[in-house]
């Protein structure tokens, strides 16, 4: 992972350049975007943040609980519950 991500997040970013996504960002910045004047897009990416790595860390800690395998088959088992 750490020999990866800095590679996507360069790559991330050379595309957001190259597309002019980066540039639409920074002018919705002053409108759309600053916290100052509308709270609620801060709000949204900050809870989203915090509740996908409460999620990775609750699957880390029930992997180190449990066996992937016991976690694979329980997915199973959702999927058919799911289903049926």
């Amino acid at each position: 992972l750490h020999k990866m991500a800095p590679k996507a997040a360069i790559q991330c970013l050379l595309l957001s350049i190259f597309t002019s996504e980066l540039t639409s960002i920074v002018s919705r910045f002053q409108t759309d975007l600053n916290p100052m004047i509308n709270p609620y897009p801060t709000i949204g990416v900050v809870s989203t943040g915090i509740m996908s790595f409460s999620l990775n860390i609750s699957s880390l800690m029930s992997n180190k609980l449990t066996s992937p395998l016991t976690l694979c088959i329980a997915a199973n088992v959702k999927q058919v519950l799911m289903i049926a």
